[in-house]
């Protein structure tokens, strides 16, 4: 189940649940809760590596300044940013961070987004953004952040097409968690055992490759809020399964049924995440 913002660990400590009879049915719900806080917040938490952007996407509305470009999806890196500059479809001009442009916040906080970048006037290579459409080409790493935590290491030396991955006992590595292993992302679906992850390699963009034994195991994070809202309202949603779907409507993503709506409580503490959107 990909980029669940909770633990199926904290969810079923949550509804008192011991036994693992429903630990599919849980992680489906925990999936479709994440994707429920990805639709209130119009932006979403995991990351996704290796992605290309085109700008502008639209024309520059009057009081945006022609040195800044707005970014319309969150971005945590940038790998190359270029320019088009007679509009045939090749990027000519590669520009440089800091020389170039700015990324905007100027000062931003631990695992901020970049959310504009600006031109820096003393560049040799530019003055202000080019405003034909798909004139600018950003590549890089997509997303609210990747935060992370450590989680152990790998107790194999690991091939590119392994799905049973061993880690060293100790390790904090649960089902439903996406890990990291150097630049990979790896989404866990089950626990062989206790220290054998059954595992969906390459996940969010990246590559599948081979990794050398004790490599360190990172599992990602997200924001506090945000990970507490998707357990809650995943408890929710499955007593409501327990209660005949009371406040429930007919849907063919999760066994019929889907959320009416999110509950408000966990809607108000996500709610500083969400991007206002104007119709």
């Amino acid at each position: 189940m990909p980029n669940t913002y909770g633990r199926l660990s904290e969810l079923k400590a949550e509804l008192g649940i011991t036994t693992t009879t429903s630990d599919a049915v849980l992680l489906r719900v925990l999936e479709r809760s994440a994707r429920a806080i990805d639709e209130h917040c119009n932006r979403h938490f995991y990351s996704l590596l290796a992605q290309t952007l085109l700008y502008p996407t639209s024309e520059r509305p009057a009081h945006i300044k022609q040195y800044q470009l707005w970014l319309d999806q969150d971005v945590i890196s940038i790998t190359t940013l270029k320019t088009d500059d007679d509009g045939d479809g090749t990027y000519e001009t590669t520009l440089t961070a800091n020389t170039d442009y700015w990324t905007y916040p100027y000062n931003n906080q631990t695992h901020e987004p970049i959310q504009r970048l600006d031109v820096n006037p003393d560049s040799a290579m530019l003055r202000y953004w080019p405003s034909a459409p798909r004139s600018v080409q950003l590549i890089g790493k997509r997303g609210f952040s990747e935060e992370t935590a450590a989680a152990g290491t790998i107790a194999e030396e690991l091939d590119s097409s392994e799905t049973g991955v061993d880690l060293t006992a100790g390790h904090d590595v649960g089902v439903g968690d996406t890990i990291i292993v150097d630049s990979e992302h790896i989404d866990v679906t089950a626990m062989a055992s206790t220290n054998t992850a059954t595992v969906t390699r390459g996940v969010n963009g990246s590559t599948a490759a081979a990794h050398t034994t004790s490599t360190a195991v990172a599992r990602r994070r997200f924001p506090r809020e945000i990970e507490l809202a998707c357990v809650l309202q995943a408890a929710r949603f499955f007593r409501e399964i327990q209660t005949g779907y009371g406040g429930s409507v007919g849907n063919n993503e999760l066994a019929g049924f889907s959320f009416r709506a999110m509950y408000p409580a966990y809607r108000d503490a996500i709610d500083p995440y969400r991007i206002r959107v104007i119709a």
